[in-house]
């Protein structure tokens, strides 16, 4: 660097808020958080122009799938969306809330690729956004046909069914995409960052987004580092790639 050169220092002032810490979103074991916090870049680089500005809602996404006892995420006919393990698993609400936008227009896709042609307004599917305090919001997208349970202008407790897991709208195998985000739309908004209130971690896909992405596309087991004993967390996110067990909220 050249001998005198001055480099321009800006302040900038930052606002503290208070991480939104989230229930359960499902009861049971073997969930497993794909394309999450940090590695994975699809949520986290998912920048779009809207309406003349850069948003970024998918910030802190995660795709949430299921494995059964074998590590499996899917098995028999890979296009059939009921073989998948989390296909009809209920979603909870994660936190008392006012039901802002509920959807269930859209059929299942067929898994294997991802859709073509969608409109802007399908990539969530069957769709559920609830407001758990004042800016902030929570996406539930892809639920299955006609398994939406709740409506515009609900109020829900904390643990209520808000609907079943499938596939309609920009996926290519059923799982819940859950973030959460400081307006109502589900895409023109901002991520904020969140924690889960309680989980047990007990086993961690090592090799990462490839070999799930393999075990979602061919039926073969995700390769799991079991954690022994299961580790309990409290006021945590849940990383890429961590399966996890869910007890009641």
């Amino acid at each position: 660097m050249g001998e005198g050169l001055e480099i321009p220092v800006h302040a900038m002032d930052v606002v503290p808020l208070d991480v939104p810490v989230l229930g359960a979103p499902f009861i049971g074991k073997n969930y497993l958080a794909a394309d999450g916090c940090c590695d994975a870049i699809r949520h986290i680089r998912a920048l779009l122009p809207i309406n003349g500005r850069l948003r970024l809602a998918q910030r802190f996404a995660i795709d949430w799938e299921q494995v059964d006892a074998s590590g499996r995420l899917v098995t028999g006919d890979l296009s059939v969306p009921e073989n998948y393990v989390i296909y009809g698993k209920p979603a909870l609400a994660v936190a008392d809330g006012l039901v802002v936008a509920a959807v269930d227009i859209f059929d299942d896709q067929v898994p294997g690729e991802a859709p073509e042609g969608l409109a802007f307004q399908e990539a969530d599917g069957n769709h559920v956004v609830l407001k758990i305090s004042e800016g902030v919001y929570v996406l539930y997208a892809h639920f299955a046909p006609g398994s939406v349970a709740v409506k515009e202008g609900d109020q829900v407790a904390k643990g209520d069914v808000l609907g079943l897991i499938g596939n309609s709208g920009n996926t290519i195998a059923p799982h819940l995409h859950l973030h959460v985000m400081d307006g109502p739309s589900a895409l023109n908004a901002d991520g904020l960052p969140y924690v889960f209130e309680s989980f047990l971690l007990t086993a961690i896909n090592s090799e990462g987004t490839e070999a799930f992405d393999l075990a979602e596309a061919t039926g073969v087991p995700v390769p799991l580092d079991m954690v022994t004993p299961p580790v309990p967390y409290r006021n945590l996110l849940v990383m890429d790639q961590w399966l996890v067990d869910w007890t009641a909220p």
